[in-house]
């Protein structure tokens, strides 16, 4: 699934002629500014990680190993954490193998299957890259007092759980990486 293009949405004036009428036009802002938010964040978090030669894709696969704390994982396990597809796992493992930031092995218990872990190559790349990546990640709200970030918080929780329990599309509670994921 493509992202879409935010500057190709709509402008709000043109979200809310036609809005008017229908129900829901006064969240036309909000919605937009989720958006336009969200692809922001993606933005700083690819162009950072860009920087040390990583997706975020295969930054995701990368600290999903390294929570495992040296213990292996299956590639199903890994794209259903992360939220792709199979097919796009096995392409993220290849080029992680191919930079030998994981190992491949079989599945002692099942011989069709294999089993992911980190490397002491991947283990050091993400001590490297950690402390700016949550320096970047945190200068995202840095714009805002401790009790807006708070607010924010709050507010963007409320609203993934709303959707939850109405059955909608939201976030999981779980790692996901958008697509398209690029190896």
């Amino acid at each position: 699934m493509a992202l879409t293009m935010l500057n190709e949405l709509p402008r709000y004036e043109c979200l809310q002629e036609a809005a008017e009428q229908y129900s829901g036009a006064e969240s036309c802002g909000l919605f937009l500014n989720l958006l336009r938010t969200g692809e922001a964040v993606r933005e700083v978090e690819a162009r950072y990680l860009a920087s040390h030669g990583i997706t975020p894709g295969r930054f995701a696969v990368m600290m999903l190993l390294r929570r495992a704390g040296g213990k292996s994982l299956k590639p199903s396990e890994l794209a259903e954490m992360t939220g792709v597809t199979r097919a796009t796992m096995t392409g993220l493992l290849d080029t992680l193998e191919r930079d030998q930031l994981i190992r491949r092995s079989i599945d002692t218990e099942d011989r069709r299957s294999m089993r992911i872990e980190a490397t002491t190559a991947c283990i050091a790349m993400l001590e490297q890259i950690l402390p700016g990546y949550f320096e970047a990640i945190g200068s995202l709200s840095s714009v805002l007092s401790e009790d807006e970030k708070a607010d924010f918080e709050r507010l963007s929780k409320r609203l993934r759980d709303g959707l939850e329990n109405a059955g909608g599309s939201s976030a999981p509670s779980r790692p996901v990486v958008a697509e398209p994921v690029y190896a």
